[in-house]
């Protein structure tokens, strides 16, 4: 029987189309609280998202794997392949200023 490594790390993320993200927890999924705020501040900017896991560590060179976990805001602009490359390149550009 083949095991599958365990999750070193899960981060619960608010993911924005552009690319753009927020760490919303760790240990455990976020508060029905505050997803509701968040999905307020992006209305406020024009935005919608989803709220995601992130499994793997952030900040190494290593691959990271999103998963959707709940649509926030207005769904009809959003394209999950489109937000997951965006998100890609922010992180690559930070990982290079290490």
């Amino acid at each position: 029987m083949i095991q599958r490594p365990k999750v070193l790390e899960r981060r619960w993320i608010i993911l924005a189309q552009a690319g753009r993200h927020v760490t919303m927890g760790r240990a455990a999924p976020p508060t029905e609280t505050k997803v509701e705020a968040a999905t307020a501040a992006l209305a406020a900017q024009g935005l919608a998202g989803w709220l995601a896991t992130l499994d793997g560590s952030y900040w190494s060179r290593r691959r990271v794997t999103l998963a959707s976990a709940q649509m926030l805001g207005d769904g009809a602009t959003l394209v999950w392949p489109a937000a997951i490359s965006a998100f890609k390149a922010d992180r690559q550009r930070a990982l290079r200023l290490l």
